[in-house]
């Protein structure tokens, strides 16, 4: 069972900071969307950012669900009431989008890590290792992975009577022990795997780039890049392990605390594609 230590004023702020920091987010995903496709190059050229910044958009959208939706277990009542998990995942309407909108991103999050390292490593075989159709086929595995994930937790609750002590309903009261903190420990491995490939471009680069002042630049650059990444990992590995402490009962915390941490998901992943996409080195460049 998780603790519930809020207030009608805590939970109601969490519900409308969500809903604001959701639409805006929501208005800066249609932007990108609208920039990634907006000629047939550009839908090419971004194929696999487009569908990372479409998991970005589900994200922004389970922030708007999650505020609205708690904010009618306010107005009704039904927030101080016990819910079962299998009642929150199959009852209610935003655990879903929220597993969605953090699974997605990581898991795309992760083919433009190793796409980057492939390029950097192994740039003779990169046209051919990333072709037009293998990109294809490996959006297509992410989407199956992420249906698996969703598959795999609405079975974890399912039948589950495991009680929470209000009607929250997140993804840490919606789904199995393990799930949640499955799910929370992937999100901070994707960072990893991008911190990673971000190192690794950095050590290729050093090894077969001559020295000079446009080599020192590319250095530098890829030192803020790293130093950046490295911040947004700590920042989104902060919700994560407040979800887990609350799942695994090591703590409680207020909602409006709960909101500050959470939110990191809201913006991470947004910085974290732009900077792929500008700093995703080319074979040719290598």
């Amino acid at each position: 069972m998780i603790a519930s230590n809020n207030s009608y004023e805590s939970t109601h702020a969490m519900c409308m900071f969500y809903l604001g920091i959701g639409t805006l987010a929501l208005l800066a995903n249609f932007i990108n969307l609208g920039m990634y496709t907006r000629s047939r190059e550009s839908r090419k050229m971004y194929m696999c950012f487009i569908p990372l910044e479409f998991g970005e958009l589900v994200n922004s959208l389970s922030f708007i669900l999650t505020g609205i939706g708690r904010l009618e277990e306010l107005h009704s009542g039904e927030m101080s009431s016990q819910f079962s998990v299998h009642r929150c995942f199959y009852g209610k309407y935003w655990a879903h989008a929220q597993i969605l909108g953090t699974e997605i991103p990581t898991l795309f999050l992760i083919l433009t890590s190793i796409e980057r390292i492939c390029a950097v490593c192994w740039p003779a075989l990169f046209s051919t290792l990333f072709s037009e159709r293998r990109r294809k086929m490996m959006i297509s595995v992410c989407f199956a992975l992420t249906a698996a994930s969703f598959g795999t937790a609405a079975a974890s609750a399912y039948h589950n009577q495991a009680k929470n002590e209000d009607g929250h309903c997140g993804i840490i009261h919606s789904t199995a022990k393990w799930y949640s903190t499955f799910h929370f420990i992937f999100i901070i491995v994707g960072y990893g795997v991008s911190l990673i490939s971000l190192v690794i471009m950095k050590i290729y680069s050093r090894k077969f780039r001559p020295n000079g002042k446009l080599t020192l630049r590319r250095d530098s650059k890829t030192n803020i890049l790293i130093a950046f990444t490295g911040a947004s990992m700590l920042l989104v590995a902060s919700p994560s392990i407040v979800m887990i402490g609350l799942k695994w009962a090591w703590f409680t915390m207020d909602d409006i605390w709960i909101a500050l941490a959470y939110s990191a998901t809201a913006t991470d992943h947004k910085d974290e594609t732009h900077n792929h996409i500008r700093h995703s080195p080319s074979p040719t460049h290598i």
